[in-house]
């Protein structure tokens, strides 16, 4: 009588049950997965307008001049202000979906924002949602003397 070795590897059955299993977790993840891109790209869109808004800063400091940040639709747009004909420095798109408010906030030479005294806030959001604490639009404020702060949720911004 011929005595029968163990066999090696998974059969049919359990990998299938492996698959359902996964497909079940897939299919539970996937909403918390799109919140999570949604956020991501709000929280890249305010990196964008904090960096934009610190080269205009630069820009201004450097020229000896007025130079202005916008965020019109979906573009941020640095422009030096100060000269007869206003010359675009730099141009850049937001991420697909992301709008900036039209606000715009001009830097004097001196690194503050003109006209004199004024703070100014510039928000991002994501077009067709509206901002909450799950999804959380990011708001640059610029303060008179020049200070920023980037707060990650409008609504908590003091």
């Amino acid at each position: 009588m011929r005595q029968l070795t163990p066999r090696r590897g998974v059969t049919l059955i359990e990998v299938l049950i492996g698959l359902v299993i996964t497909a079940i977790l897939a299919v539970a993840a996937a909403p918390y997965y799109v919140d999570y891109i949604q956020n991501a790209r709000l929280r890249e869109g305010g990196d964008a307008l904090l960096a934009e808004a610190l080269y205009a800063q630069s820009e201004a400091l450097k020229r000896n001049t007025v130079v202005r940040l916008s965020a019109d639709g979906n573009e941020l747009r640095v422009t030096d202000v100060g000269v007869a004909v206003p010359v675009v420095l730099r141009s850049r798109a937001l991420t697909e979906g992301l709008t900036g408010d039209g606000n715009t906030v001009d830097f004097g030479s001196d690194g503050m924002t003109r006209p004199a005294g004024t703070a100014v806030q510039i928000d991002i959001a994501y077009t067709g949602l509206s901002c909450t604490n799950e999804y959380r639009c990011p708001r640059l404020t610029v303060e008179a003397g020049g200070a920023m702060r980037l707060c990650a949720n409008k609504l908590n911004c003091p």
